[in-house]
């Protein structure tokens, strides 16, 4: 065991690291809260604390899959910088976004087209032989249709409209939200601890994200309006799958990651409009990360390998 490899996977909730033996033996597993530099003032220095001290070998290969990660833009440097800061110069290390590893850990690096949905969401859609192609993931100015923000956001907008107008019909469904809050359900309270609620939230965008959760509840307890809101999004993301398809000019199969794609009527509808069940994801996006690292480091990557790989996560 003279060498490990590294990967990460850097979300807006959650962010992890695996560390990977060359037989495929999982050494050090960690996890920290979520790395997103577009809404976490703090995602340096979460990425630096994850990093530190993190392998009992010395390290080859890192494949870093992080949120709002490309290349192309000058803000990415500074994701660069942190980890090359972290990991030192001897590590090769390549970067990427989290969705890619996502998509990769998904087809066991074959071709298909992953839809992530969470805090955020982008279509990722890999056929092997171009370059990969991006729908979505505009972020929640421009974008972000059927993401956990988009869904919460859309269940506070009904909220605050029952506050304007009390309606009736619109009640139950404002009521279960207020309480899911945590705040007065009565309507003459409910707006200024409404107020109050948003300007003490330290990440704005993952509270509202967090909202998705209630809502799925509520949808799975037979809740019209969810059930509503969720096929609403779930009309995005399929339409976004489907336009994949059409500029790949092939209909890949899809799969999904995600907190929103733990909806079952997410889940059902996007089939449906698709045309047919996702492929169920063969590996997490870290496990993704870590068998992209592997074969760069010029690791033999087989079956016994990924057996190994797969093991070691599920123990997490």
């Amino acid at each position: 065991m003279d060498d490990a490899i590294l990967a990460v996977d850097g979300g807006g909730t959650r962010t992890r690291a695996v560390v990977v033996a060359r037989d495929g033996h999982v050494l050090v597993q960690r996890h920290t809260g979520g790395s997103n530099p577009y809404d976490k003032v703090d995602w340096a220095e979460t990425l630096t604390h994850l990093l530190r001290d993190i392998s009992p070998v010395p390290l080859r290969t890192a494949m870093i899959g992080l949120a709002g990660y490309s290349a192309q833009r000058p803000s990415s440097r500074m994701q660069e910088e942190v980890i090359r800061t972290a990991l030192g110069p001897a590590v090769a290390i390549t970067m990427c976004s989290d969705v890619e590893i996502a998509c990769i850990g998904a087809f066991a690096d074959g071709p298909g087209i992953l839809a992530l949905a969470g805090t955020g969401s982008v279509i990722w859609a890999d056929d092997r032989r171009n370059p990969p192609l991006r729908i979505g993931g505009w972020g929640y100015m421009l974008g972000d249709e059927g993401s956990g923000y988009w869904i919460g956001s859309v269940a506070l907008g009904r909220v605050v409209h029952f506050l304007d107008t009390r309606h009736r019909e619109e009640a139950a469904f404002a009521t279960r939200i207020l309480e899911a809050l945590g705040l007065p359900i009565d309507p003459d309270a409910a707006g200024e601890a409404l107020l109050e609620w948003q300007r003490v939230q330290d990440h704005p965008r993952s509270a509202i994200a967090a909202l998705a959760h209630e809502v799925n509840r509520l949808a799975d307890g037979g809740c019209a309006e969810a059930v509503q809101i969720l096929r609403q999004a779930a009309g995005f993301l399929s339409s976004q799958v489907m336009t994949a398809r059409e500029r790949l000019g092939q209909p890949l199969p899809w799969s999904h990651s995600g907190s929103v794609f733990l909806s079952r009527t997410v889940i059902d509808t996007v089939s449906h409009q698709v045309g047919e069940a996702p492929q169920a994801p063969q590996f997490s996006a870290l496990g993704g990360g870590a068998m992209r690292a592997a074969r760069l480091a010029g690791w033999d990557v087989d079956g016994p390998w990924l057996a190994r790989l797969r093991a070691g996560l599920l123990r997490d």
